[in-house]
């Protein structure tokens, strides 16, 4: 009589869907996808804004905050791995100049479609799944009171990064007896809050080169277009500043400068100006009347920041448990047969589909464990 292994996927993301689908080509396991919400994939249909940037084909480990953690990653799964993965699946792939990748059909649906798309029947969904407590019992785990015991069980449940505050609510409180270490959760990848700011700029669109300063040390400039809110600015390229401001040991005396003459650096202001040019063929109308009110120094518009917007904003979280407490197959070093995936992880990325393949790649991983695991001998 053959062995069926039992595993429960607790979360039904990214990383679960990836890791359930990779399963599912086994017909030996019995997989349980246990997700908190109404459906599966909700962070992932939304994702890329609706297109799904799932990765980047320029993916490096500077594009992290745990570079030797996703150095030894890219030594087992890499972007063509998850692209070729892909495409066998039956999901072609398209990449734009700065190597974001998207479905073929610019669609997040797709994505969700195809991950779960089982070739087998044994994999189960349990949707509006809240899981409280996790127990390991003469070798099997239990997860709350569901009548299966499962041989492995692995942890994909993400963050509240995106989530209302009321979704955020007790989120992944399964883990408090878990003895696992885990720091603090913070919102990454949501834009800055400003000092002093113009409420008059919101709903402003513009290109720029923002620059992040500590004090005098600048932390990282980057262009792209800003978008100016009520209260401060986000884009993509704010967005990356604030991943790369939540790694600061220390935040205090930060600041956000912005150059608008963002084809040129170096543009020579001083003889546009005195070649009798005034700022009309320069600026966005919203910030020409600011300047008008108030005239700033348009190649260094400085504000103090006040802080990140909050986690509902964010699109993923800075913090979550330490890598120090799983090994290089995402093994949990603290309990056997754990696996912990994804934004479980103190593992955050830039933007342009750095968190997704960090989520696919870590469930190709664990995939990989557990089909070796359960090899007849």
């Amino acid at each position: 009589m053959s062995y069926t292994p039992y595993i429960a996927i607790i979360g039904g993301g990214a990383s679960g869907l990836f890791l359930a689908r990779k399963l599912s080509e086994n017909p030996q396991f019995h997989v349980t996808v246990f997700e908190r919400g109404k459906q599966v994939g909700a962070k992932l249909r939304a994702s890329g804004g609706g297109k799904a940037n799932i990765f980047n084909r320029n993916i490096r480990p500077k594009h992290y905050n745990k570079v030797d953690f996703i150095t030894a990653l890219l030594r087992q799964y890499t972007p063509k791995d998850l692209d070729r993965q892909f495409n066998d699946w039956g999901m072609l792939t398209v990449a734009d100049s700065e190597g974001r990748v998207y479905p073929a059909t610019q669609f997040a649906q797709t994505v969700v479609e195809v991950l779960t798309d089982y070739p087998s029947d044994n994999v189960r969904i349990e949707t509006e799944y809240d899981i409280q407590h996790l127990d390991y019992q003469n070798g099997k785990w239990r997860v709350n009171d569901y009548p299966t015991l499962f041989d492995t069980v692995v942890l994909a449940t993400g963050s509240p990064a995106g989530m209302i505050p009321k979704n955020q609510e007790g989120y992944n409180q399964y883990l408090k007896d878990s003895h696992l270490r885990i720091k603090r959760l913070e919102p990454s990848l949501s834009g800055f809050i400003l000092k002093g700011y113009p409420k008059s700029l919101s709903g402003c669109r513009t290109k720029a080169i923002v620059s992040l300063y500590q004090g005098d040390r600048l932390i990282h400039k980057e262009a792209g277009e800003i978008i100016f809110k009520d209260n401060g600015v986000s884009g993509i390229v704010v967005m990356n500043l604030s991943s790369l401001y939540r790694r600061l040991a220390d935040r205090k005396n930060c600041k956000l400068s912005i150059n608008l003459t963002y084809w040129d650096e170096e543009f020579d202001l001083l003889s546009f100006m005195e070649s009798g040019h005034n700022m009309k063929g320069i600026l966005h109308p919203k910030l020409l009347a600011y300047y008008n009110r108030k005239p700033f120094y348009i190649q260094g518009l400085s504000f103090d920041i006040e802080d990140t917007y909050p986690m509902d904003a964010a699109q993923v979280a800075h913090g979550g448990i330490a890598v120090s407490e799983v090994d290089e197959h995402f093994a949990a070093k603290k309990h056997r047969n754990m696996f912990i995936l994804g934004e479980m992880l103190d593992v955050d990325g830039l933007c342009g589909g750095y968190n997704l393949f960090f989520a696919f790649a870590s469930a190709a991983v664990v995939a990989k464990s557990i089909i070796q695991k359960h090899q007849p001998n």
